[in-house]
């Protein structure tokens, strides 16, 4: 007794989004072709500490 149609839609179709937003994910900066600075405290797209950050010499 295999599954039927609803059933491989139900395991297939969440797989399938959530790989999908995984991709996405992780090429969401060459998508946008913004550059983003990560830290222990942050994860922002913010232009100006980015160039704060660039001058100070930490980015």
């Amino acid at each position: 007794m295999g599954l039927g149609a609803e059933g491989w839609a139900l395991l297939l179709v969440p797989t399938i989004l959530g790989f999908l937003v995984m991709v996405l994910y992780g090429y969401w900066d060459k998508i946008t072709g913004k550059e983003y600075y990560v830290d222990a405290d942050i994860l922002a797209y913010d232009e100006d500490l980015i160039e704060e950050l660039k001058k100070e010499g930490k980015a």
